[in-house]
């Protein structure tokens, strides 16, 4: 399934393949149940479970009300209608025990209130900056580029030094076989799709993101029986794509 994005489009990853403070960028919560909840969140949400992602934030929000980040995920996924109340909750936090990621996504949120339309790009550059050897960093700045600014290359140029950086961090062969699918490379995007599968092979939506794949390279039969698969593993409305994708097949 193609990840889907409130605002700008943010999924944040898990900590398969690195402790959390390897993996995540720093918070300026002090609350470790807080924390371990927005990080349950944030894996949650990298595989597409976002009713269960956001009740892990409303957790890690009602662990300590002044979380930055936790307000930063909630207004990401919250409806258009809440959305800029939720931003103005955010941006009224007290500045002043902000670290430097914190002061970034801030400075971000900043812009969307002056200019919903406002690009991530620059913002990203200076998160990647602040943070080169933090995964997130180069997970978000993929993320924003692709489904915020639709700059297919950077966020392609992010993915790959990504998957340098944390080769077994699952949900980015996801966002890189939907970049060469938009790049119309196909055989390279059945390959990152492939990693995502035996990387995370109890995800329902590896198996949903490869047969949309095969959808789109009208290989029907294929297309239903991963369908299927993502459907048996509980992924609402894979059955009745799988049903669609039986129905082309000629």
């Amino acid at each position: 399934m193609k990840i889907l994005f409130a605002v700008i489009a943010l999924l944040l990853g898990s900590v398969t393949i690195a402790s959390a403070q390897d993996f995540y960028l720093p918070v300026s919560s002090t609350s470790k149940p807080a924390i371990a909840s927005l990080h349950r969140a944030a894996e949650l949400y990298a595989n597409v479970h976002f009713k269960e992602g956001k009740a892990e934030v409303d957790k890690a929000l009602a662990e300590d009300p002044n979380f930055f980040m936790a307000h930063v995920y909630a207004m990401q996924y919250a409806s258009r209608a809440t959305r800029p109340g939720i931003a103005d909750k955010t941006l009224a936090l007290d500045e002043t025990n902000l670290n430097e990621a914190e002061k970034i996504m801030r400075q971000l949120i900043v812009k969307w209130k002056a200019d919903t339309a406002s690009k991530a790009g620059e913002t990203m550059k200076a998160l990647v900056a602040a943070y080169p050897k933090t995964p997130q960093a180069l997970e978000w700045a993929s993320l924003y580029s692709f489904y915020s600014d639709k700059d297919v290359d950077a966020a392609m140029d992010y993915a790959q030094k990504l998957a340098k950086l944390s080769p077994k961090f699952a949900p980015n062969y996801n966002t890189m076989g939907y970049l060469y699918m938009e790049k119309k490379e196909m055989d390279k995007a059945k390959e990152a799709l492939e990693k995502y599968i035996a990387l995370a092979p109890k995800e329902a939506n590896a198996y949903d993101s490869m047969a949309e794949f095969y959808l789109n390279n009208k290989e029907y039969a294929k297309s239903a029986e991963y369908y299927d698969k993502a459907a048996a593993m509980g992924l609402a409305d894979a059955k009745e794509r799988a049903d669609k994708a039986r129905t082309m097949i000629k």
